[in-house]
């Protein structure tokens, strides 16, 4: 692989999602996981392949392991981290914390992922992932995770029709005798995540202290991450709406062709645009073309579905983009180089 340097934005961050199967059926789940999505998981060869390639790209720093539930194959989970840090990578794990049913049993995963190298673990809760996952199992391995130093995420679930927030996890009994005011609190980070709906007809109010603005910095997230999905597709987005978007689909992984998808991604005026401005000015610029109302939403992702989605978007865009093109390209040089500054 050559090409990496050429690219105007360096990208800082591998995923993984190793399957769609999960023990969860969360009614917004992103990727609409189940425990029934049985044979969506990846092989360690294919895995392998996608991080020797991963680890030629300087820019990376580390890759993420999710899904689904990337836990239920947990020798391959242990595998895949020991060999993505034997290429120098740091790792991160994103689990709903189902295997944590106690201390014992949360220890013993975490004390032999950390001795393969793991380096930073996430968990997910909140009201839709307690049907299926009690928070004290999310307890139990946030507790035996920063027992081994692990810098250590919640994300809860938030809007404003959730009852239990980051606040409840922080104020629960196992947190207030393990962590709370201890030396170990300082590797754990609580926080609520934005929690929209997408693939059902729920409808959500957000209020000003929880709800996502989306309107000025762009979306980094666009050439930040590099994915790998469950199906064996290289996906050029981070976004909970990458998978109804099929542009950012862009290729199977075979070898030594990942830096080709990476240039064509960052060849696309539309994704340049999306980087630069975010998908909501999109949208408002566009909006003025069609004459159509701008639709509100509480999570840029929304955005960028709605967008891709919407055939008259896309055909204005094609008309129009002439009359934004040097301006936003001459942005974009700029945005680009503070951009590969600040992940230097």
């Amino acid at each position: 692989m050559t090409k990496n340097n050429e690219l105007l934005v360096q990208p800082r961050t591998a995923a993984i999602l190793m399957t769609y199967q999960c023990t969860a059926a969360c009614d917004e789940c992103c990727f609409s996981c189940s425990p029934h999505l049985t044979g969506t998981a990846l092989t360690y060869e294919k895995i392998k392949s996608f991080l020797d390639q991963v680890s030629e790209i300087p820019s990376i720093k580390i890759v993420v392991f999710s899904g689904g539930e990337c836990f239920l194959d947990f020798e391959l989970l242990k595998q895949c981290i020991q060999y993505a840090t034997q290429l120098g990578l740091l790792t991160r794990c994103v689990s709903n914390g189902f295997w944590a049913k106690n201390l014992e049993q949360a220890r013993q995963k975490m004390h032999s992922l950390k001795s393969v190298g793991l380096h930073e673990m996430n968990f997910s809760t909140g009201d839709s992932h307690q049907q299926f996952v009690p928070v004290d199992s999310v307890l139990n391995g946030t507790i035996a995770s920063v027992e081994e130093s692990l810098y250590t995420c919640i994300a809860v679930e938030t809007n404003s029709s959730k009852k239990f927030t980051a606040e409840d996890f922080k104020k629960h009994p196992l947190y207030l005798e393990y962590l709370a005011s201890t030396s170990k609190e300082k590797f754990v980070k609580v926080m609520p995540a934005t929690w929209v709906s997408f693939h059902t007809d729920n409808v959500y109010d957000f209020n000003q202290k929880i709800e996502y603005d989306p309107n000025d910095q762009g979306c980094e997230g666009m050439f930040d991450t590099i994915s790998l999905e469950a199906r064996g597709d290289v996906v050029g987005c981070c976004g909970i709406t990458s998978n109804d978007i099929e542009e950012f689909h862009l290729g199977k992984l075979s070898n030594q062709n990942l830096d080709e998808m990476l240039e064509n991604h960052q060849n696309d005026f539309l994704k340049i645009w999306i980087f630069v401005d975010g998908p909501k000015k999109v949208i408002e610029q566009v909006a003025e073309w069609t004459k159509e109302e701008v639709p509100l939403y509480a999570h840029k992702c929304l955005y960028c579905a709605a967008l891709y989605n919407n055939p008259s978007f896309l055909k204005a865009i094609q008309e129009n983009y002439l009359t934004v093109k040097e301006d936003v390209l001459s942005r974009f040089l700029s945005k680009s180089v503070v951009f590969n500054m600040a992940g230097a």
